[in-house]
């Protein structure tokens, strides 16, 4: 059940919008007034921004797996992504398993790494907390309490919003070994 429960956490995570441009408003076509030309628009984040963009895109995506709602992954997930087929496999599981994942987590630290026109790379290192119910309500949840882990995120842009592309563990610890309890 550890190993599902990783990896319904790393699939899932996961959270959002239908993405957001930098200002909000429509990038200026023509931002030197030269004539004839015609720049590609920068739908490049603040560091700010891109922060409360991946909290949203987070907070989707935890939404899609506490619903089991698949129709919340194409708000979460770019879709080249491999993690959106992780997480459609993960609600399929939670389903067929008759499981509520109840997991909670809590952001200790998140930097952006790179910000660019079409990429955004954040570190989280996040305390997260195991609990899986089944559908009579019996906590069900097995390894560790408390743990926490380094992630790398990387969020990709796509037509008219950015989305979550890829999540890879950097490394994780567990805080507390006692069996995982709701």
């Amino acid at each position: 059940m550890r190993t599902v429960a990783i990896a319904l956490i790393g699939g899932i995570l996961i959270s959002a919008i239908q993405g957001v441009t930098s200002s909000g408003a429509d990038p200026d076509p023509n931002p030197g007034g030269a004539a004839g030309t015609n720049p590609e628009p920068d739908f490049s984040l603040t560091d700010e921004e891109a922060i409360e963009t991946f909290a949203k895109l987070r907070r989707t995506g935890l939404q899609a797996a506490e619903a089991r709602d698949f129709s919340l992954l194409p708000l979460v997930y770019h879709p080249d992504s491999p993690m959106s087929d992780r997480a459609q496999e993960a609600i399929r599981n939670l389903q067929e398993d008759q499981i509520y994942d109840e997991t909670r987590f809590k952001t200790l630290s998140l930097d952006v790494l790179e910000s660019g026109r079409e990429e955004i790379q954040l570190l989280e290192r996040a305390r997260v907390l195991p609990c899986f119910r089944s559908e009579s309500g019996k906590d069900v949840s097995e390894g560790p309490n408390i743990f926490e882990w380094e992630v790398l995120w990387t969020l990709r842009f796509d037509q008219s919003r950015w989305l979550i592309e890829d999540s890879v563990a950097q490394e994780d610890e567990i805080i507390d070994g006692k069996n995982a309890r709701c």
